[in-house]
């Protein structure tokens, strides 16, 4: 089974509580709190349009750049702000609900798992972290491997470090277009949203 990382399996606590720890950084909180709460929900979506044509995800520092410049465009929130966020975002990530049961029963089952992920952070810390790490048999990150979903390219390297075909892989993610790259391999897939993906948690679980 391969499993996407963000808004499948971790989700951010708040925008709240990534805030606060911003704020604590730097010793100060942004003028208008529900102005950076409601630039953090939409960041990747003004990065697109900002940024059209750059795959941040294959790139650390681009990652940071369109992150940052999302934020801080208009001066809504300032540059050191929006820098302090960035370097705070994997403190903000929890296990989504469902997540560690269906680790445990699918890798105790004997089924392979990978996560692939676009994403230009290294996320290995957090699956430690949760004590989920040694049921992973691959991580696949986009900016390791220089492939990004729905590149079939992606999913077909997942399956080869499982030693698996794609036809015989599942994938669980919450992305209609990202997630379904691997369709073009034979790969079946669920997507749902991040709240409900409980259930595809459920319905992918051995019996």
């Amino acid at each position: 089974m391969l499993l996407d990382f963000h808004n499948t399996m971790a989700v951010v606590r708040s925008m709240e509580t990534w805030i606060d720890e911003a704020g604590s950084l730097l010793a100060r909180r942004p003028a208008s709190r529900s102005t950076a709460a409601e630039r953090l929900g939409n960041v990747w979506g003004d990065a697109r349009k900002l940024f059209p044509a750059l795959d941040w995800d294959l790139d650390p520092a681009a990652h940071r750049h369109a992150f940052v410049s999302a934020l801080s465009q208009d001066g809504a929130i300032a540059l050191d702000f929006a820098g302090a966020l960035y370097e705070t975002m994997p403190n903000q990530w929890k296990l989504n609900r469902g997540v560690s049961d269906f680790i445990v029963r699918a890798s105790g089952a004997g089924v392979l798992l990978a996560i692939v992920s676009n994403i230009a952070l290294d996320i290995r810390p957090a699956l430690e972290g949760w004590g989920i790490a040694s049921a992973l048999d691959a991580v696949v990150l986009s900016y390791e491997v220089g492939y990004v979903k729905p590149d079939p390219r992606i999913f077909q390297l997942a399956a080869d470090l499982l030693n698996t075909d794609p036809a015989d892989c599942l994938m669980i993610g919450d992305s209609a277009y990202d997630d379904v790259g691997g369709a073009v391999l034979g790969m079946q897939c669920i997507v749902t949203r991040p709240e409900e993906m409980w259930r595809a948690f459920e319905l992918a679980s051995p019996r």
